[in-house]
């Protein structure tokens, strides 16, 4: 990616691409992908697709398969997400990836990793039968090499020495490294259950959908007991609300793993319990991390708003799951998870309202002439409103009650003194077509936010005195 002669040619070009890639048209743009995709091992091409990975997300290319993206794809569903909230139960930690690849690389069968690469060099984006045929090869071999570093099996020193060189006296890593080899034991199962469980988040849970579970659950267990946790693990993370797992895991028949099921329920139960604690320490009263050791992303309100309920969702039934633990200790953790969402809906929602909706409302301009339409503060200032009245349906949960109150009554009493004000400037700007139209679309855009911030009835006497104003009644 450098040039030849000074060797700074790649480190002058890629910065205005990562830019560039973000405004070109969505087919160039994966035309670019592929030709990165080429040369990704490359340091600067790496940092390139860190910076473009919003666009990704939102494009979702079919990438050019590689052998360490099958590697990934039986713990793919609790790999740590890029949003910064919505934090997988039981996630494996990004960083974890190269380590693995690694180990899998310097411990593994090397002739037999060769062949599978070329395989999937010859494999065409999207399909995934071929890749996980490719896996089915794939998974137990690299399980077994993670294993046998971190359990020093194998060549004398062999695993240990990678193994030094890849944790380097990390404990979590160590762990997270055993837990992907677990996953890749079972990775033909994964992908069986990732098919029923389809899409990705699973709203609501059906018979089809406990069957699916409980079937893999027992075909896990007859490997090992433990690892039907493993398996749930991922049931739970392909969920918009991971409790409602553990509203249907005390009914599932978990085969040879029955007598464990009350400790798996216990862990699960903890584990989902830590997510949401995860999740909401995300949280702030302006907007949430990226992740750790990334700067502070602000949230629109009706993110905000959307956020919370996946959240007072989760507690609300982790709370009637768990009753049967009868645990103070799990009620506390569970009440500074509320604690925490009231923070950001308080933050996101009530203290910006003035500045978000009542700010769309322009003022009477001083020479007579109405300000110009600002159709996107109008647009976010009616999603704003929203997201107020979607508060409503939050407030008993979280306490919201007076707050949201006053909030409410400041903005109907702002929307109405600013429509007026606009109404009662309309009559200098009556006299211009041009004018008269810009003042009668900013007295109805006013309109449409106090309706939806007050409701129609209330917004009625504004509606019939700008019809009167602007002459409405007198076409009818």
């Amino acid at each position: 990616m450098s040039g030849p002669g000074d060797g700074q040619g790649g480190g002058d070009r890629l910065p205005g691409l990562e830019s560039r890639l973000f405004d070109i048209p969505e087919d160039k743009f994966i035309e670019v992908v592929r030709l990165l995709e080429r040369v990704r091992d490359h340091p600067e091409v790496r940092q390139t697709f860190a910076a473009i990975r919003p666009r990704l997300v939102q494009v979702r290319p079919n990438r050019r398969p590689t052998l360490k993206r099958v590697l990934c794809m039986p713990f793919e569903d609790v790999l740590e997400s890029f949003n910064g909230v919505d934090v997988p139960v039981g996630r494996i930690e990004r960083r974890v990836i190269d380590p693995v690849w690694r180990l899998v690389t310097e411990c593994g069968d090397r002739a037999l990793i060769d062949q599978l690469d070329r395989q999937v060099q010859e494999t065409a984006p999207g399909n995934l039968n071929a890749l996980r045929n490719i896996g089915r090869r794939l998974w137990p071999m690299a399980a077994q090499a993670v294993r046998g570093a971190v359990d020093d099996v194998g060549e004398p020193n062999t695993g240990r020495q990678a193994l030094w060189r890849v944790l380097q006296g990390d404990e979590e890593m160590r762990r997270q490294l055993l837990d992907v080899a677990t996953f890749l034991e079972i990775g033909l199962t994964v992908e069986s259950l990732k098919d029923a469980l389809a899409p990705k988040p699973l709203a609501a849970l059906d018979d089809l959908h406990v069957d699916a579970i409980e079937q893999a659950a027992q075909a896990v267990a007859r490997q090992s007991a433990g690892l039907v946790h493993y398996l749930l693990l991922v049931a739970a993370s392909r969920m918009a609300n991971p409790a409602d797992l553990l509203t249907v895991l005390n009914d599932l028949d978990l085969g040879k793993a029955r007598r464990e099921q009350p400790a798996i329920f216990a862990q699960l139960s903890g584990l989902v319990v830590t997510n949401l604690e995860e999740r909401s320490a995300r949280l702030d009263g302006t907007g949430h991390s990226a992740g750790q050791g990334e700067a502070a992303v602000a949230i629109a309100p009706e993110e905000a708003i959307a956020i919370a309920e996946r959240l007072v969702a989760g507690i609300d039934t982790t709370s009637a799951a768990m009753d049967v633990l009868a645990d103070p200790a799990y009620r506390e953790r569970l009440d500074a998870v509320k604690v925490a969402v009231r923070t950001m809906v308080a933050g996101t929602v009530l203290d910006t309202a003035p500045a978000g909706i009542l700010t769309a409302v322009p003022a009477p301009a001083g020479n007579g002439r109405p300000a110009p339409v600002d159709e996107d503060a109008q647009a976010a200032a009616e999603d704003h409103a929203r997201a107020l009245r979607r508060c409503e349906g939050l407030a008993g949960a979280l306490g919201l009650h007076e707050p949201l109150k006053d909030t409410m009554v400041s903005m109907e009493k702002g929307l109405m003194a600013r429509a007026q004000a606009l109404l009662a400037d309309y009559p200098k700007a009556a006299g211009d077509p041009d004018d008269a139209e810009t003042a009668e679309m900013n007295l109805f855009y006013a309109l449409r936010l106090l309706e939806l911030v007050a409701g129609p009835a209330k917004a009625d006497r504004l509606r019939t005195a700008i019809m009167a104003a602007t002459g409405e009644f007198a076409e009818e």
